[in-house]
Formats: structure tokens, sequence, C-alpha cells
């Protein structure tokens, strides 16, 4: 028996897809692909009136959100295997440290010496052109001393001991002075005095011995003599003292004549141009004194002798 034959119907053909997809959709699509996610296509055909539109896959904000993942993670190990071949940057190194150093002071120059001066008697050198500035030395009798040119206020600047002071201008001399025989030599007169012989009856004893031998030595170099004052509460208004009136170098030398003969005269102390010697130092030991205001209350025109 013969089998019947059965005619089938045609299968239709289907389009080819690489034909009916953008190139652009087709890349896409296989991107995602690789990446295992879903994806809606719409297809263009080659012929037809417009675009045939079919859900292949779905999740297209997936894809997208995917593939940035993808992009950041592969920069990410490049990053890495870029700082792996890197050098190492070298450990930044601290700056040297600088000792500090404590600055030495520095002490003034010694002013230059523009000539030599003599000295005519022994005299302090003070540290300031002032009496009441420190003693910072002194300088003996007939010595030679470097002076620097400057003066001021009757002192003059010189240079002793590497180092500079003030000395009054009277004691120094361009020239060689004669050497003068000490005070001591003379003695204590006790002979009557011709000048200002009224002073004598209020003196004291020791005063009164002051008076005429000063008077006895060096009378001619003083103008006058004073003593009492009534109503005075020091030494002249009790008798006990003595104004010698002299100036310059003579009051110099008559204080160092009561200076050298004081325990034989009852001598306390001896005030002469702003200083003052204490019985019992050193005669060479004179202390400056303030400054009472005028040339008389500074003792500079007169020597002024207390006794006991």
């Amino acid at each position: 028996m013969e089998p019947v034959k059965r005619s089938l119907p045609p299968i239709p053909r289907l389009p080819r897809l690489s034909r009916q997809l953008p190139r652009p959709l087709v890349a896409a699509g296989v991107g995602t692909a690789l990446l295992g996610v879903t994806l809606g296509v719409t297809l263009w055909p080659d012929q037809g009136p417009g675009p045939t539109v079919q859900t292949v896959v779905a999740g297209e904000q997936d894809a997208l959100r995917a593939a940035d993942a993808l992009r950041a993670a592969a920069a990410l190990r490049t990053e890495e295997r870029t700082s792996r071949d890197r050098p190492a940057s070298p450990a930044p190194t601290a700056p040297p440290t600088v000792a500090s150093v404590t600055p030495t002071p520095t002490l003034d120059p010694v002013p230059d010496v523009v000539r030599k001066m003599w000295v005519e008697t022994e005299v302090n050198v003070r540290s300031g052109p002032s009496a009441s500035t420190d003693r910072i030395g002194s300088l003996k009798a007939l010595a030679r001393v470097g002076v620097t040119g400057e003066t001021k206020s009757g002192w003059t600047q010189v240079v002793t001991d590497g180092r500079a002071g003030w000395v009054r201008s009277t004691y120094l001399s361009k020239t060689k002075p004669t050497p003068k025989p000490k005070s001591a030599a003379k003695g204590v007169s006790n002979a009557s005095c011709s000048k200002s012989t009224s002073i004598e009856a209020h003196l004291s004893s020791n005063a009164r011995a002051v008076y005429r031998a000063v008077c006895a030595a060096y009378g001619s170099s003083v103008s006058s003599f004073g003593g009492y004052r009534p109503g005075d509460d020091g030494d002249h208004g009790s008798g006990r003292a003595v104004d010698i009136m002299v100036s310059g170098d003579p009051g110099w030398t008559i204080a160092r004549y009561v200076q050298a003969h004081a325990r034989e005269l009852g001598v306390t102390y001896v005030i002469y141009q702003q200083q003052i010697w204490l019985a019992g130092n050193p005669t060479s030991q004179w202390k400056g004194m303030e400054d009472r205001g005028s040339r008389t209350a500074n003792h500079f025109d007169h020597v002024h002798v207390s006794v006991s």
C-alpha cells in the first residue's frame, strides 16, 4: 500500500537579526549579554513603514549601572597596579636643628687717648663727670695719665687700667708740676691769727686750734674764716666747726693738711667740693654728697672742718 503523502505548509523564513538591528544596538546587546543583564531591544526592519518594537529583554537602567560599575572596577585595578609599580617616595627629613647661642654682652669700647697729662696731686677717678658718681680708682701725685680730649662741667675724661673714668680738670696739668712739700711737714701752730678774729671767742678749744693752725700754715690762701652761727642746730651752732673760705687747688691743700693732723686737732670730718671725709678712714677715701643746690651749700668755695 502506498503511503499517503501529505504536504506540509512551508516554514516561514525569519528575518536575520543582523539586518534588522542597527549596529550600535547590536554591540550593546553583545556587551550586555556578557554581563548577563536583560535589556529591552527596539528592532528597525529594512523595509516597512516604521520600526517594529519587540521586547527581547528588560532592565536597561540596570545594565547601564552595571556597565558604570565595571568601568570603575577596571579603573581601580589599573590604579592599584600603577601604585605598586611606582617607586616609594623618600620619607621627609626634619630640618637641621640650630643650637641657640646666647649673645655675649658687649662692653663699651675704651675711648682713644689723644695725649697724656700730669697729675698734680692724689685724686679719685670717678665713673662719670660728677663727685656723686662711683669711685672706680685713684691717681697718684706726679703720675701721667692718658686723656681722651673730652671734658664736661670741669671734669676731664681719662683712661686708666684699661677703662675710661673722669677726674677734676684742676688736678691735671700739661706740664710736670713742681713737687709740693707735704702738708704734715708744716706742723701745728697755736699762734694767734689776724684774720676774722671775732670768731675765736665763740669757738670750742678744738675748733680754735684748727682756726689758728690753718691760719699760720696757709693764711695767705684764705680770704676769711667762719665759725659760730647763732641758732644753727649743727656744729656751727655749738662752736665746733670752722669754715675756711678758699677754692680750687689751695682748698684741697688745706683739706689734706687738716686730714694729716686730724687726731692732733680733734677733727671728726672734713667737707670740700661736695665730698666728705670721715676721721679714721684713709686720707684718699672721700665720698660724694647729694647736691644741695648752690656753690656755697656744696662747699665749692670753702673747706668745712668739724671737731669733737
